[in-house]
């Protein structure tokens, strides 16, 4: 099994010092800073075992929200499909492929489309997870069901942004009720 995910934290240009209890979508988890998409992952790996892989931009968002909102919505709006720096080696060796993001506009981040655009998921298992402030997937799932068409998705989990830091006993349930715990 596999975790791949988006999360800003982890493809912007944040300062040394950032602080995350200041800024909602940035969090502190084992001592990492990541967001709230990345503590999920983190979530789903260590409760069943999987393999951890964080899909990352070569050109890094800005660190302040207003100006990734901007960037965001410039990607979205050009249909841009951002270089990847991060790239799943051995993607033959997972039959299982969590996918997780957060929901941009009713949308996942330009960067997943990049992602989906480079891997054939065919004959695998697409497992979805978003975060979001409440828009939950939108239409997410139909756009990956559409790019993966010969992929298998299966019902995805949806975390609130807010109480992603607290969401283990969401995500124990949600994956105890797929058959994934370890």
């Amino acid at each position: 099994m596999l975790v791949a995910y988006f999360s800003y934290a982890e493809n912007a240009e944040l300062p040394d010092d950032v602080d995350a209890s200041a800024t909602a979508s940035i969090q502190v988890w084992n001592g990492e800073t990541t967001g709230n998409t990345g503590v999920v992952a983190a979530m789903i790996a260590e409760t069943t075992g999987a393999d951890l892989f964080s899909i990352r931009t070569v050109e890094k968002y800005p660190d302040t929200y207003d100006a990734t909102v901007d960037k965001g919505q410039e990607e979205r709006n050009a249909d841009a499909r951002p270089e990847l720096s991060t790239h799943v080696e051995n993607l033959d060796s997972y039959d299982i492929i969590f996918l997780g993001f957060p929901n941009w506009w009713g949308d996942m981040p330009m960067a997943l489309y990049s992602f989906l655009d480079e891997v054939d998921l065919s004959g695998k298992t697409i497992v979805p997870f978003v975060t979001s402030g409440g828009s939950g997937f939108s239409r997410t799932i139909s756009t990956i069901e559409s790019m993966e068409s010969g992929a298998t998705v299966q019902e995805g989990l949806s975390i609130s942004s807010s109480s992603a830091t607290g969401a283990q006993d969401q995500v124990n349930e949600w994956l105890s009720g797929l058959g994934y715990v370890q």
